[in-house]
């Protein structure tokens, strides 16, 4: 049987539907979703099976049914004895992840997340700017088209060798976007903005957060993992809950660097991986960084049943 890597995705990858199979046929993944109504006292699995999807895009809705989907999908697979052996996530998927490996109770993590969210949404709306998502290019070749006339643009993703997310100046991605676009082989995509997540400017962000984990945690403690975690700014291994205090506070204030993540956890033997929740955007960047992987999802009964088969 195959060591399992289990990815948890960011917000980004939702979509209207996701999780209703699931909360049709697994108790545990109704579980999940019935305690985060209860606790919120909102109608989370509304917004997951029928959206609408601008309902869905909004930051704090897009981070909590993210999570909670990653969550819920988790157990399923768990149940057909494919229980991974390595965790790690993207943004509120890496919150996901620690969940399942047990350093903090899933509602304080889901008041976490929630409250997180609306701060996040602030600091998006403070900075404004733009978010590329851009392929095909190198990044030595990618540096020198970041400063332009009209702002400079930071990296936040470097999610393949030839793959990342900039942030910056509306004006100056709009610029970027229009340079490229007759290039055949690079790619680019506009997302949601989010303001600049995942660089030094959310520094910022760390004490308020810090606090909010504190209140959020309600005197619990937060624990060593129980499956081994990677951190995604740059693939180091978690064990303390002091780690993963860092995580938890300190995630946005760095790049998310998805290269050394996948390295680090290929380094330790693993080369099959499954994205635990809905899309497989990450799943199919690990595949870009190196050929050798083999990928995988869990998000429907079929692409549950499949990632048994291919796993055993």
């Amino acid at each position: 049987m195959a060591r399992i890597a289990a990815i948890f995705p960011n917000e980004g990858s939702h979509y209207v539907g996701m999780g209703k199979e699931f909360y049709a046929k697994s108790l545990t993944a109704r579980e999940t979703f019935d305690k985060a109504e209860k606790l919120l006292g909102r109608k989370v699995a509304k917004i997951c099976f029928l959206g609408p999807k601008e309902e869905q895009d909004r930051l704090v809705n897009a981070h909590l049914i993210t999570f909670l989907c990653d969550v819920a999908f988790f157990d399923p697979l768990v149940q057909n004895r494919r229980k991974p052996e390595v965790v790690t996530g993207i943004g509120v998927g890496e919150v996901a992840a620690l969940v399942v490996a047990e350093c903090l109770p899933y509602p304080n993590a889901l008041q976490y997340v929630v409250k997180r969210a609306e701060r996040l949404e602030n600091f998006a709306q403070k900075y404004g700017g733009a978010t590329l998502f851009i392929t095909g290019t190198p990044l030595e070749q990618l540096q020198p088209l970041l400063t332009r006339e009209e702002g400079e643009l930071v990296v936040t993703h470097y999610l393949a060798p030839d793959t990342f997310m900039v942030w910056g100046p509306k004006e100056a991605v709009e610029s970027l976007q229009a340079e490229t676009q007759g290039t055949r082989q690079i790619k680019t995509n506009l997302q949601p903005s989010r303001g600049p997540l995942f660089s030094p400017k959310a520094v910022e962000l760390e004490t308020d957060l810090n606090r909010l984990l504190t209140e959020c945690l309600e005197g619990k403690q937060l624990k060593n993992p129980k499956i081994t975690f990677h951190r995604a700014n740059d693939g180091e291994y978690v064990g303390t809950p002091e780690m993963v205090r860092d995580v938890l506070t300190r995630q946005y204030s760095r790049p998310l660097d998805w290269i050394q993540t996948v390295r680090a956890v290929n380094l330790r033997g693993f080369r099959t991986w499954v994205e635990v929740g809905p899309g497989k955007i990450y799943s199919t960047l690990v595949r870009k960084i190196d050929t050798d992987n083999r990928i995988n999802n869990v998000e429907d009964l079929k692409s549950l049943s499949t990632a048994v088969k291919v796993t055993g």
